[in-house]
């Protein structure tokens, strides 16, 4: 089989590098940092060849206190943040198409023992408590990250098998990285794609 697993930086794919290496019929990519570039740079990639799999791995921040820093997560839903309308007197009505749904989170026996979570996907990182309040309110998402939903998009387009795999390093809204578990999550992300590609 021939596996493709991105990130949007080489930091996040290290690890995974460290876990694979030797491993016949796997490619690695590093996108770039959010959805412009991974959209752009997966769609490419997607057009030169076809994959058996195709895996986006990474870090994220945590919504829920059922996601403890460490653990690693399957994103099965994916959502943009801001995708919608907003009124004059600031209510919000979320486009139903900004909602997208991994076809595949099931179909890997080595991922089962991980959650099954909801992501949301945004432009800008904050440690404005209103916003992350306003986040939780509106998506009910477990996970955030920069680049989910355009790799769920790019890959749905191109009718790609895809799976997403995050491993929470922090709490949404805290960017001290002095209270992260960045290695943590990278390692155990490193050894969940294993399972997945061996």
């Amino acid at each position: 089989m021939q596996h493709l697993i991105t990130a949007a930086t080489d930091m996040e794919l290290s690890a995974v590098r460290r876990q694979l290496r030797g491993v016949a019929g796997v490619s690695f990519a590093v996108t770039g940092v959010g959805m412009l570039a991974t959209a752009c740079a997966l769609s490419e990639l997607l057009a030169q060849r076809r994959y058996d799999v195709v895996a986006n791995v990474g870090i994220a921040g945590t919504f829920t206190p059922q996601l403890a820093p460490g653990q690693v997560a399957l994103v099965e839903r994916e959502r943009v943040d801001g995708y919608g309308a907003e009124s004059a007197e600031g209510s919000v009505r979320l486009f139903p198409s900004g909602e997208m749904v991994c076809p595949y989170a099931g179909d890997f026996a080595a991922l089962q023992p991980c959650p099954k979570v909801a992501g949301l996907t945004v432009n800008l990182l904050t440690e404005s408590p209103a916003r992350v309040a306003a986040r939780k309110r509106l998506y009910s998402a477990d996970v955030e990250t920069m680049e989910g939903a355009a790799f769920f998009f790019a890959c749905l387009r191109r009718q790609a098998k895809f799976v997403q795999l995050r491993g929470v390093s922090n709490v949404v809204g805290v960017r001290d990285k002095s209270q992260w578990k960045t290695a943590e999550a990278l390692e155990n992300l490193g050894k969940v794609v294993q399972r997945l590609v061996t």
